[in-house]
């Protein structure tokens, strides 16, 4: 899995070079944009990247409300600022992100059943809305990027040669050697209660419609400030990339991201970004430098406010652990 990402996501930067190799000699003007920048739009662009956490940490809130656990809203934002650290000290996928929340919510009463449900409707929701918004883009812009058709084959090929390949090696030798192991963890009994009680937790999930659309507004907000910080770091270089073009590239970096397993998408997510604004006919040098700065924004800046975010929740549980001792 270690080498597929890798490969992925090497073949992808390497299509972006590619791609920008006619461009070389333009981008002396990438370093001549510094005295261009607009400092008021990237301040919005940072402010607008708070919409990420208060999106999550809503939906996460939402979900818990269906099956009747109560948690704090500010857990919850804290529980999602933490997602970038932990891509940075977990870098698998989103494993360190799921990983590092189940062990917080797990510390602040939520048992492993009910992350189970929170974790995979989380996953269920957000997935169809980032569908849903890159169909619509589809819609609205003005006109599809020209594909080579013999290219996308090739891939397609390679795909379903390569998953079928990743799946039978995953279920011979990892899974057989971890299967043991993963049966004495407690989370192997939390999965086998949610499977289980599965059909009390769809029937929440039905019998909540009012918070299934507040949900659902929940993952618009999540993705939805993404994309007004990334046309926020297009306009810190006075480019205007209209909201389909920028909802389409930003959705097909989501996309591969988690297809290539990449921490955050880092790389892939640069990488498919700035292929897309090509073929858009978005100015090279500014195409790059407002992916840099919008990369810049969601997954360097946010490190400082997950860090803080792991300490006040450390100290909280302390806190809380000490109250219960002391009852």
């Amino acid at each position: 899995m270690k080498y597929f990402r890798i490969i992925a996501v090497s073949l992808l930067i390497l299509l972006a070079l590619w791609k920008l190799y006619p461009h070389f000699t333009d981008f002396k003007r990438l370093f001549a944009l510094k005295d261009e920048i607009n400092y008021a739009f990237l301040f919005l662009g940072i402010i607008a990247q708070s919409g990420q956490y208060i999106g999550d940490g809503l939906l996460s809130q939402t979900l818990l409300k269906m099956i009747g656990v109560r948690m704090d809203f500010k857990n919850t934002i804290k529980i999602a600022s933490l997602n970038v650290l932990a891509a940075h000290l977990f870098p698998i996928g989103e494993a360190g992100s799921i990983a590092t929340a189940y062990y917080f919510y797990k510390k602040l009463g939520v048992s492993t059943q009910n992350f189970i449900f929170l974790s995979t409707s989380w996953t269920g929701i957000t997935f169809s809305v980032l569908v849903a918004m890159l169909l619509t883009s589809i819609y609205f812009i003005p006109h599809l990027p020209s594909i080579n058709f013999h290219s996308v084959g090739l891939g397609i090929l390679a795909l379903l040669i390569i998953f079928p390949l990743l799946i039978f090696l995953i279920r011979q030798f990892i899974w057989e050697k971890l299967r043991a192991k993963i049966q004495k963890m407690d989370i192997y009994k939390g999965v086998l209660e949610y499977k289980d009680n599965f059909p009390a937790y769809r029937t929440a999930i039905f019998s909540h419609k009012l918070l299934v659309l507040e949900a659902v507004i929940s993952a618009i907000i999540y993705y939805g400030t993404n994309i007004v910080t990334l046309s926020f770091s297009f306009l810190t270089f006075g480019a205007y990339p209209s909201v389909s073009v920028l909802t389409f590239a930003y959705t097909l970096s989501m996309i591969s991201g988690w297809v290539t397993l990449s921490p955050a998408g880092l790389g892939a997510a640069e990488a498919t970004l700035i292929l897309v604004f090509l073929q858009f006919g978005i100015d090279p040098p500014r195409a790059i430098a407002s992916v840099l700065v919008f990369r810049l924004i969601t997954f360097w800046i946010p490190i400082p406010a997950g860090a803080l975010s792991y300490m006040s929740l450390k100290k909280q549980i302390a806190k809380d652990n000490l109250k219960s001792q002391e009852g």
